[in-house]
């Protein structure tokens, strides 16, 4: 059944990742500044791609860790209790769409990974519950609400984007120095934006209640009863060291950000290290922190293998002279009033084809930034438009709900006849804080 869904209607992205890389490879091959159409660009080109290939591995781990850490905090006990705790409110449609949708966007504010399958678990439990009451409800239009965290994920402090550029060594520092988050994400267009969308997409999802088909979830089978029985009988092993570790390293994240670090300031290395102390906190005992581990792992397989690809499309765009050229053609046809909205678009497109954020700002940062640069837009805003578009089409680009449909059993199809909705909610939201700031 996976293989049907996956192959049957959503995009295989490292297919994808292959297919760009390609395009990139002729593209600088033929109209690179720094290669020839011959035997020797050809050679020029692959020395570009091997060499952009190994610049990336520091960024690459930080991702890794974000989706594998959040991943693990979603599924600890302490977590799992929660979503229980929370389906237990939700005993009518519009209450569970309420708590599915508000949970969402706010765990989509401090990490994506950890909303995904929080939001997944809390969908599958409210469904198990309404199974058991012989409750119809718009199981679907839940999925979709839950669905929506990715729609602020890169607004807050998971997002790939402003935490990279918020990071001493990242990899345009050269040319943007380091964005500090009270410039990016604490700053007042984007706290406007991400308001605006807390309050919107659940009224939408209330709206959308009464449009959408509701039955009584069939075939849903309680995944957390056999965790939790495995778990039993070492439940008190190991859990004051873990918890006793986890606060240790909590505090050494905020001692060297706040007070050590000349820089005073979280990046990706300090949003990881908090995550980590965090999943030592919650996860039990030592044998259910080596079983969500073994369990997390597995979602990162995308990013270990498509993260390089993406680093050698960089490498390749930037060392052949592509970058550049583009760069150019892309100043002469905007202006400082509609970069942000280009940037907007052209990231909601580039989204199809890169659906990782991080991969996206890895092949098209350097573009922005450098026509940013050449128009006299404001660094930061170019950042926030880049991250906008990319979560603004990942309401049709299913690839991070993955995790999610296994979970709750659901089809992408049962999500995306919801989810348009919530994207033009968004574009217009984008777009207005955009032109408005």
């Amino acid at each position: 059944m996976p293989e049907k869904k996956q192959s049957g209607f959503v995009f295989d992205p490292l297919n994808l990742a292959i297919l760009l890389s390609i395009i990139t490879f002729l593209l600088s091959w033929l109209l690179g500044q720094n290669s020839t159409a011959d035997i020797s660009g050809l050679v020029k080109v692959l020395v570009f791609w091997e060499k952009g290939f190994w610049d990336l591995l520091a960024f690459s781990m930080q991702m890794v860790l974000i989706l594998f850490l959040g991943y693990m905090l979603a599924i600890s006990p302490a977590f799992d209790n929660l979503a229980k705790t929370l389906s237990r409110f939700a005993k009518k449609p519009a209450q569970a769409m309420l708590v599915i949708s508000i949970s969402a966007l706010i765990l989509g504010l401090i990490n994506w990974g950890l909303a995904l399958v929080f939001g997944a678990v809390l969908v599958r439990k409210t469904g198990e519950q309404a199974q058991k009451l012989n409750l119809a409800i718009p199981y679907g239009l839940m999925g979709a609400a839950a669905y929506s965290c990715m729609m602020v994920w890169h607004s807050g402090f998971s997002g790939s984007a402003p935490l990279s550029v918020a990071s001493a060594g990242h990899f345009l520092e050269m040319k943007t120095g380091i964005i500090p988050l009270w410039e990016s994400i604490f700053s007042e267009m984007n706290i406007i934006a991400v308001v605006m969308l807390v309050i919107a997409l659940p009224l939408l999802g209330l709206f959308l209640i009464g449009k959408a088909k509701s039955a009584v979830p069939k075939e849903l089978i309680s995944f957390s009863n056999t965790e939790k029985a495995e778990g039993k009988s070492t439940r008190k092993s190991g859990i004051n060291l873990l918890q006793f570790f986890g606060a240790f390293i909590m505090i050494g994240a905020f001692v060297n950000a706040f007070i050590v670090s000349e820089k005073h300031g979280f990046g990706l290395n300090q949003v990881n290290f908090v995550l980590l102390g965090l999943v030592f906190l919650f996860s039990g005992n030592l044998n259910q922190f080596q079983k969500n581990a073994a369990t997390a792992v597995k979602s990162t397989s995308g990013i270990i293998i498509q993260f390089p690809l993406y680093a050698g499309i960089m490498g390749m765009l930037n060392y052949s002279g592509l970058l550049a050229a583009f760069t150019f053609w892309l100043s002469g046809i905007a202006t400082a009033e509609t970069f942000p909205i280009i940037t907007l678009i052209s990231a909601s497109i580039v989204n199809f084809f890169v659906p990782s954020g991080g991969g996206q700002w890895a092949v098209q940062g350097p573009v922005i930034i450098e026509t940013a640069a050449l128009l006299g837009v404001s660094l930061p805003k170019a950042v926030m438009a880049l991250a906008y578009g990319d979560q603004l089409t990942n309401m049709l680009q299913p690839f991070w709900a993955l995790p999610l449909l296994g979970i709750t059993g659901l089809k992408a199809n049962e999500l995306l006849r919801y989810t348009i909705y919530y994207l033009l909610i968004g574009f217009l939201i984008f777009a207005a804080v955009l032109i408005l700031f």
